[in-house]
């Protein structure tokens, strides 16, 4: 896959971006990126605030390669600065989130707010995972038979605030500005299941809320950086062939007004 531009979900193309990789020994795993939404499509409760998002509010990831919080974000940032390195005469521009062995260790995504309104709002921003799909068991038809699919175990996500960041540079798009939030998504390994009412990027709890200044006087940035754990024992080897699939919400915490989310 060749590299992508900051405007990508998780390094992502519009549409779905499919990449195949291959783990060494019995591991093997694909990481889909889908950026599915349209124009219009994303709302959010509020009268004034813009909501941009790269590509749009779905995510939906399969079989990343566990790594450190150091080495994801490593594998991130020499992307998108340009990064090279030489095989044979040429040299070879890194892609963002492909680790030394050309493997894919993350994934981000990237939005904005902006108030237009007079005074200023609060917004809470969370994400809600679908449900793992059961088993699909048909004895008249063994072809249509489906294995259920299992959740990650470490799936590890930060949320990164780039307000301060107004430079286009290469080294500008590899900054990752100012940790807002770290945290695991919830996944109940026992009843292999997500919690379908979602989690805070924002802080634990999912309620918690920003503060954008109204008048258009600033425009909020975040990144939002997920990667799989390492986690130096075996349970990494429980998650073979996880996916995780969910929506971006970013609300108000009453009801008041209505804009929409827009792709840009």
């Amino acid at each position: 896959m060749e590299k992508e531009d900051k405007r990508g979900i998780f390094f992502g193309v519009i549409g779905v971006l499919t990449l195949i990789v291959a783990i060494i020994g019995a591991s093997f795993a694909y990481f889909t990126i889908n950026a599915s939404s349209s124009k219009n499509a994303v709302t959010v409760n509020a009268a004034t605030v813009k909501i941009v998002y790269s590509e749009g509010d779905k995510i939906a990831m399969d079989g990343l390669i566990p790594a450190s919080r150091d080495n994801a974000i490593k594998a991130l940032q020499r992307g998108l600065r340009g990064d090279t390195y030489k095989v044979g005469e040429s040299d070879i521009t890194y892609t963002p989130c492909k680790d030394d062995n050309n493997y894919t260790v993350c994934g981000y995504y990237e939005f904005s707010l902006k108030n237009d309104g007079d005074n200023p709002v609060e917004l809470k921003a969370y994400i809600t995972p679908e449900q793992l799909a059961t088993a699909v068991v048909d004895e008249e038809n063994p072809e249509n038979n489906k294995p259920a699919e299992i959740g990650f175990r470490n799936l590890n996500y930060i949320l990164f605030d780039r307000t301060a960041i107004t430079g286009t540079t290469p080294i500008d798009l590899a900054n990752n500005g100012t940790e807002v939030y770290a945290g695991v998504v919830p996944f109940d390994a026992d009843n292999n299941l997500y919690d379908t009412k979602g989690f805070g990027i924002l802080g634990e709890d999912i309620n918690k809320t920003l503060s954008i200044a109204g008048k258009g006087t600033e425009t909020k940035k975040y990144r939002l950086f997920i990667w799989l754990n390492n986690t130096l024992d075996n349970s990494n080897d429980l998650e073979q062939g996880a996916t995780f699939k969910g929506t971006i919400h970013v609300d108000l915490p009453s009801d008041e007004g209505k804009i929409y989310g827009v792709v840009e």
